[in-house]
């Protein structure tokens, strides 16, 4: 636990435990916001705030707890008031809706100091006999990590420097997926040679570019569900502000799917997110968002247009944080027309073989990792274990 200054390991029960310093303080109001801000500070990719548990961050992969006291109900009400900014929020909670909302705030703003943003899932939980509310919150990198820091592999650029169509980006919840995401985004901005216009849609709002060098290009950022209703609704506007890349930062439902396809469609580059385990399971994961009534012509639909399949995970590295391995296959003419000449039900194992022929598995991503020496053979013994 180098990497963390101050976590301390109870003795007893081997607990790790890095106390804030205003524990002991109600998380209300600007108090929250200073502890959010104290816990981005400490690079922590989760916070969990929750009815009668003690306050917990995620740093590095580990869980960490950060209070001595278990969160009172009213607190943790309090709390979700704070961020939702308004009392709605436990209303809506209770009528078994969960929420997923966006928090910043700017404590230094008259010094153009640092800004601090946050995803918020709140929901409903149970605690033990009774009821209580959960609220995960992920801080949201103001910066975006450039991709010379992420280990990218050049074909993955090379495929989505080659032209309009499909890019998903898949991953479990918490692999990076929005980090490699923001990377190519900025790459594209910063890239003098690249002359974009990109018309980003998420909800809610995980990653900012005002403060990116725009050098002959231009990015327009909308909140689906704040901004516009919907991702229809997102997709048909950008549609005529005649972009040249369209992202939709999370593919989670049928309307989304739909959405992200016609964009394709258009003819523009789209890059999208998924949450799958590799990237047979990606195509499996898109087939079945896809509406039934639709199915047959968006699933051809999106595969006359995919151009990239990048599916990542996050490893313990040797420096104490984590590392990203990637398993893509760049999605050729020759291996579409494959596909579309292929029962659907055919496309994820024709995916899986691509991947070994055509693309980069992870299992040669491990073994990569391992002679960059970016992770340790401990690591990457457990890792191939699971690939086998």
């Amino acid at each position: 636990m180098a990497a963390v200054k101050g976590v301390q390991t109870d003795q007893e029960s081997g607990e790790l435990v890095l106390l804030w310093p205003g524990d002991r303080s109600r998380l209300r109001g600007e108090e929250l916001d200073r502890f959010l801000a104290w816990a981005h500070d400490q690079g922590a990719s989760r916070i969990d705030i929750e009815t009668d548990r003690c306050v917990t961050l995620n740093i590095h992969g580990r869980v960490i707890r950060v209070t001595s006291e278990k969160m009172l109900g009213s607190d943790v009400q309090a709390s979700l008031t704070h961020m939702y900014r308004s009392e709605t929020g436990i209303t809506t909670l209770r009528g078994g809706e969960p929420l997923d909302f966006g928090h910043r705030f700017w404590p230094e703003r008259r010094n153009n100091g640092k800004r601090y943003c946050f995803r918020v899932n709140a929901s409903s939980s149970v605690i033990g006999p009774d009821n209580g509310i959960s609220l995960v919150t992920r801080p949201i990198v103001e910066d975006p990590l450039r991709l010379a820091h992420q280990h990218v592999e050049p074909a993955i650029i090379e495929a989505i420097d080659a032209g309009n169509g499909f890019a998903i980006i898949s991953g479990a919840t918490g692999s990076g997926k929005t980090t490699l995401m923001g990377g190519i985004t900025c790459w594209r901005l910063e890239d003098p040679n690249q002359h974009v216009n990109i018309f980003e849609g998420s909800a809610p709002t995980e990653l900012l570019y005002d403060r990116v060098p725009r050098i002959n290009a231009t990015i327009t950022q909308v909140e689906v569900g704040r901004d516009v209703k919907t991702f229809d609704a997102f997709i048909r506007a950008g549609v005529r502000r005649e972009p040249t890349d369209i992202i939709v930062q999370e593919i989670r439902d049928p309307a989304s799917m739909e959405a992200a396809i016609q964009a394709g469609i258009s003819g523009h580059r789209v890059m999208a997110s998924l949450h799958t385990n590799d990237c047979s399971a990606t195509i499996r994961r898109a087939i079945s968002l896809c509406p039934a009534d639709q199915r047959d012509n968006l699933t051809i639909s999106f595969v006359e247009n995919l151009r990239l399949l990048v599916n990542q995970r996050l490893l313990p590295s040797t420096d104490g944080r984590r590392t990203p391995i990637r398993e893509f296959v760049p999605v050729t003419r020759k291996l579409r027309n494959s596909l579309l000449d292929a029962p659907r039900d055919r496309w994820p194992s024709m995916i899986r073989e691509a991947v070994e022929r055509e693309g980069q598995s992870f299992a040669c991503a491990i073994d990569k990792a391992l002679r960059e020496e970016r992770i340790s053979p401990a690591t990457a013994s457990r890792a191939m274990e699971g690939e086998q």
